[in-house]
């Protein structure tokens, strides 16, 4: 079956390296995509651990498992020892190459028996006829399981009455636009409600009360069709994801005296009251300063420019925070809200991915938080009341999707609701669960909780800056202006006006949804 191609509203083809290539004479070259001996061998150690064959199907709903459907080497090792060779994937940060190291060999605790045999025989079978269903279906490569689940979780969208074109960003289009967090025509910006007033204001300003129960996934698209958020919700495994969701939140509770924050950190413009927001992650803006000597200006000189890099906090704070990056509680998460990412918004996870590899090939000193993660940066909100004004957080990808994972103990029919002010939606938001929304374009808030419940939260997003720093070769405006041909600077003028246009192209739709998970697996192989 031929892969149906996604067109961007320009005309052009979708493809994650679209926005990626350098106009120049030395174009960036897409690295490969994954070391087969380093699969094999993986798999080998798989098989003397477990002792199978093959092992049964994973469904998509397991964050402790690879993404049934995602790219094959999915959760890598995006910081390889320096010792070891490296590529860089253009699925993710960075691969270990394996290419020079000695596969194991296998290992039989003993002969395989007839059962063995007939146990092997028959997954061949079950293989062979997935595979027949899925051709009958139109959806080769996609687990039944995955199609049930999106179905099901289709079933139970919310539409709502805005066209996610329309919404306010910047002129370049790369992050959301800092005027429209606070100018806007129902006055509603800039303090907190209360959850009898949102009540209220469901009846009065047509706010209409969401009442999730965090579990299902529950897609929000807009006037088009096209899918612009999720209510993520949680693993079918309830009990054990409990075990994760408590356990992060106990971890940023018990830490939390650890810390030691500024006021800038304690009193930031996001926040009703006082809590301490520690970031961490490559950024754009944020980043380190380099100087460099400027041989491309007429009289050379040294400059201090401002490049990518891993935000910066102070030895205290690191020091809790790399504790907790380490952990399996905040790797589960990571896991979670990625895999959310891309059944949900295959191409724009696909684009994500891709670029942060580019990314990362580019500057190899950079240090990812998480393995395999499409976001280059994550907030642990530590609480004990974590809960925000109406804002935008403008400076991520205009059109990227950002992941907030409530934790703590409180009422979620009391407070800690997610209030999304350009959709009039009013959404329950309980403990453990997760939610993907376009943070740089939607204000959003959170409802107070009461004085002796305890309310942390978990972000995870990319900087805006990082795409626009890529697109520009590798370079800041600046510095792009200051080296690139008038032709290039007129193609990149001509690539801007539609840039918005096709960024929201990326967002799938409800008819588009499993074809573009089989389109992100093509491209990104």
């Amino acid at each position: 079956m031929a892969l149906r191609q996604r067109t961007l509203r320009s005309g052009k083809e979708f493809g994650a390296f679209d926005l990626a290539v350098y106009q120049s004479h030395q174009p960036i070259k897409p690295p490969k995509f994954f070391d087969i001996a380093d699969c094999l061998s993986q798999r080998l150690r798989e098989q003397e651990t477990s002792g199978n064959v093959d092992e049964p199907d994973e469904t998509i709903d397991n964050p402790d498992s690879d993404p049934g459907d995602a790219p094959p080497d999915f959760w890598i090792n995006p910081n390889p020892s320096p010792s070891i060779p490296s590529t860089f994937s253009s699925s993710g940060p960075s691969i270990p190459s394996t290419s020079s190291s000695p596969i194991p060999p296998r290992r039989f605790s003993a002969p395989p028996t007839h059962m063995d045999y007939k146990k092997a025989s028959s997954k061949a079978r079950w293989r062979r006829h997935r595979a027949q269903v899925q051709e009958e279906n139109g959806t080769p490569g996609l687990k039944q399981v995955v199609i049930k689940q999106q179905r099901e979780a289709m079933g139970n969208a919310i539409q709502v009455n805005v066209d996610i074109e329309g919404i306010e960003h910047s002129g370049p289009a790369w992050i959301g636009s800092r005027t429209a967090e606070t100018v806007h025509e129902d006055g509603m910006a800039g303090r907190k409600y209360t959850a009898d007033e949102i009540f209220q204001l469901t009846g009065e300003r047509d706010l209409i009360y969401i009442n999730w129960g965090g579990m299902l996934s529950i897609p929000i698209i807009d006037s088009h069709g096209r899918i612009i958020a999720i209510l993520g919700g949680m693993p079918r495994d309830i009990e054990r994801w409990k075990t994760v969701t408590d356990g992060a939140a106990k971890l940023m509770e018990d830490n939390a005296h650890r810390l030691s924050v500024s006021e800038e950190q304690l009193n930031h413009r996001r926040a009703h009251g006082c809590y301490p927001s520690i970031a961490r992650g490559v950024s754009h803006g944020g980043g380190q300063t380099v100087s460099i000597y400027t041989y491309f200006l007429p009289s050379p000189s040294l400059s201090v420019l401002q490049e990518p890099g891993n935000l910066q906090t102070n030895k205290k704070n690191k020091r809790v925070t790399d504790e907790l990056l380490a952990h399996e509680h905040f790797n589960r998460l990571s896991k979670w809200a990625n895999l959310l990412f891309w059944t949900f918004a295959p191409l724009l996870a696909t684009f994500f991915q891709v670029q942060m590899g580019l990314l990362a090939e580019s500057k190899p000193s950079l240090v990812w938080n998480f393995a395999g993660s499409v976001f280059a940066a994550c907030t642990f909100n530590f609480g004990p009341h974590a809960i925000t004004v109406p804002h935008l957080d403008f400076a991520n990808l205009a059109w990227g999707w950002c992941a907030i994972t409530a934790l703590g103990r409180f009422n979620p029919d009391r407070g800690g609701h997610l209030i999304l002010w350009d959709l009039k939606l009013v959404i329950r938001f309980p403990p453990g669960s997760t939610v993907l929304i376009p943070s740089a374009l939607i204000r959003h808030s959170n409802v107070p909780i009461a004085g002796d419940e305890f309310r942390a939260s978990f972000t995870q997003y990319t900087a805006g800056g990082l795409f626009r720093w890529i697109r520009n070769g590798f370079k800041t405006d600046e510095q792009f202006e200051l080296t690139t041909s008038v032709q290039e600077k007129q193609a990149r003028a001509e690539e801007a006006k539609t840039r918005w246009e096709d960024g929201v192209s990326m967002y799938s739709t409800v008819d588009s949804l499993l074809l573009d998970r089989l389109s992100a697996s093509h491209i990104a192989s």
